[in-house]
């Protein structure tokens, strides 16, 4: 397989991946992941005086996975307005 067929069908399969996550990943479920796992908060809110690096570490990974959702569903938006046009 060359570069650019690879190219070409990784391109593919991200539009795809996005077009699903954008059909079955609404607003709501993203408000529910938000309010579940706090990632709306702008540090690791612990009990007062204590640290768990491995919650930390945790809470991080959710919020990663979250902002990684919005990213992929705008970015889906925006190619669709794009071939509107």
């Amino acid at each position: 397989m060359n570069e650019d067929t690879f190219e070409e069908d990784y391109k593919a399969y991200v539009t795809r991946r996005r077009a699903h996550l954008a059909a079955h990943i609404t607003t709501e479920t993203i408000a529910y992941l938000e309010a579940e796992y706090q990632t709306n908060l702008p540090c690791f809110q612990g009990d007062r005086g204590t640290y768990d690096p491995l919650d930390a570490m945790k809470r991080d990974a959710q919020r990663e996975v979250v902002l990684w959702l919005k990213n992929e569903i705008e970015q889906h938006e925006k190619q669709q307005q794009k071939n509107n046009q």
